[in-house]
């Protein structure tokens, strides 16, 4: 949305978000106090009050405006394949891909699990669960009589799994001098999740 289309209550507001996540990303929720929040935002303190009731606040603020579902879901309603091993490849890449360009994500989701034990996240999905379901939907693509009996939800959530799996160990295993642990990565993840490790 460009600035010029935002009352200056929003911009305020805006600047306000978009400081307290640079901050919270440079130096952790707790290193971050709301006072340092508005003198880096420009305003005086109880600017940050006209907006906010508290630092937990803007942090769910943050949590919400910065989280990737918001290009990650229409990525993936449009992921092409003509198989569910097609879509399901496509579709792995294409968060791979957009979360490479978001460092910051993994940060605010260890404040959020470590400092909120997860509350944010629960609402977040809860709100954007009948999307993720058209997701699954899409991702099958009527080709249910190939799948187990497994509820959308669950494939929802099993993918998720996937991709974290990729994620974390990405970091995990960055440093190690093994072309085992990094050439191929995510198409030995996706094999898994589709055909398991058996050799049947």
């Amino acid at each position: 949305m460009p600035s010029e289309s935002l009352s200056r209550g929003e911009q305020t507001r805006t600047q306000i978000v978009q400081t307290a996540h640079d901050l919270f990303i440079q130096q952790g929720y707790h290193g971050t106090s709301l006072r340092q929040i508005a003198t880096e935002a420009g305003i005086a303190l109880g600017g940050v009050y006209n907006h906010f009731n508290s630092k937990e606040e803007i942090f769910e603020d943050v949590f919400q405006e910065y989280h990737p579902y918001h290009q990650v879901i229409p990525l993936l309603l449009n992921t092409k394949g003509n198989t569910i091993e097609e879509r399901v490849r496509n579709a792995a890449n294409q968060m791979v891909e957009i979360i490479n360009k978001r460092p910051d994500f993994l940060n605010l989701m260890f404040i959020e699990v470590v400092e909120f034990k997860s509350i944010h996240a629960r609402d977040l999905f809860t709100h954007i669960l009948p999307q993720t379901i058209l997701v699954a939907d899409h991702i099958i693509g009527g080709e249910n009589n190939h799948l187990r009996n497994i509820p959308p939800a669950m494939l929802i959530r099993s993918f998720l799994g996937l991709f974290f799996t990729y994620y974390l160990t990405e970091i995990l295993f960055a440093n190690v001098d093994s072309n085992d642990f990094r050439e191929n990565t995510m198409d030995y993840i996706v094999d898994v999740y589709l055909h398991g490790i058996l050799d049947a």
